[in-house]
């Protein structure tokens, strides 16, 4: 796994929507935030488009296929910051495998290049779909985490999850002891030791043994999902159960599954549903890990080894997406 470099005061982070449109103000608290961490901060032209029929794309693939080239293949972006998820990015996944960049020694496929010269991406939801294919198929670590948008709803996290975004981004949330978590609630017992790699139960589901998505056997599988009713997660649980060859995990992590009651389990009891869900893939689950589409969304690095013990609680990751910050050179 390659480890994009760290980020520095000054330096350029682009926001683009590869997914979901965007509404201009909702991203204005999320630009700032990035501002006073020292940050420059570039719109990418296309970051507010919207395409029709329907609305639901920011922009047609197309065009949002150039935006993703262009911030990867700007030597002056240091990380690429989406706007929002919603849907869509599953779309692009196609066409990146034919993405090349010409330069003066000829041209370089996409994953070829991005392994080259590594950058971060930071996103969530939707963008668990460039997460399984940048860090699993690509090898390059990325963050699992929130979208500029969602900025404003971490003001009163407790979970600190922004400063947990700000110290992965500049790469001192290892050295703090951050990647630590305990207390967490265990759901079936037993230990792992393995890459961690998931995000959106969803898309997880949709893209699991396509070219896409790495395999995930013997992976560390961490979930989560938001307005998916009882019943639907179910689905999606057994599709990837289902998925023998690809989807039989080491360990599993399960983050907020907010708004998924409702038809037969009661919101107060999805937690539980869930667990009982994920304990029939036979290895060790923990739940309550504070991930998801409220206010808690404290990154993961997604394609790094952690350990995970349910029988203290504990999810424990040997490094961070970012490589550790240069020291300071001595003059």
């Amino acid at each position: 796994m390659i480890h994009p470099p760290s980020l520095r005061p000054g330096d350029t982070v682009a926001v683009i929507s590869p997914a979901g449109p965007v509404i201009p103000d909702l991203l204005m608290q999320g630009v700032q935030t990035l501002e006073s961490w020292g940050l420059k901060v570039r719109l990418h032209e296309e970051t507010f488009a919207r395409h029709q029929p329907g609305g639901y794309l920011a922009g047609s693939d197309a065009a949002r296929l150039k935006a993703l080239r262009e911030v990867f293949w700007d030597p002056d972006v240091a990380a690429v910051i989406c706007s929002r998820g919603g849907y869509g990015a599953m779309r692009l996944l196609p066409d990146l495998l034919k993405v090349t960049h010409e330069h003066p020694g000829g041209a370089a496929a996409f994953g070829d290049f991005l392994r080259a010269h590594p950058k971060l991406l930071i996103g969530f939801s939707d963008i668990t779909a460039l997460h399984l294919y940048i860090a699993g198929i690509v090898g390059v670590a990325t963050l699992h985490g929130p979208v500029v948008k969602s900025f404003g709803l971490h003001t009163d996290d407790p979970f600190a999850s922004l400063e947990h975004l700000r110290a992965a981004l500049f790469g001192t949330r290892a050295a703090a002891g951050q990647l630590r978590f305990e207390g967490l609630r265990r759901v079936r017992a037993g230990e792992a030791r393995a890459p961690v790699f998931g995000g959106n139960l969803t898309l997880v589901a949709s893209l699991v043994g396509s070219p896409y998505c790495p395999n995930l056997n013997d992976k560390i599988l961490f979930l989560e999902d938001v307005g998916e009713q009882d019943y639907r997660l179910d689905r999606l649980f057994t599709t990837l159960r289902l998925a023998e060859k690809s989807a039989r995990p080491a360990g599993i992590i399960l983050g907020d599954f907010s708004g998924c009651g409702g038809v037969y389990i009661d919101d107060d009891r999805i937690d539980e549903f869930v667990g009982s869900l994920a304990e029939e893939f036979q290895c060790p689950v923990v739940a309550d890990f504070p991930t998801g589409h409220r206010s808690r969304n404290v990154c993961v690095p997604v394609g790094c080894v952690a350990t995970l013990d349910a029988a203290d609680g504990t999810v424990i990751f040997e490094a961070d997406a970012a490589a550790p910050p240069e020291p300071a050179s001595i003059a």
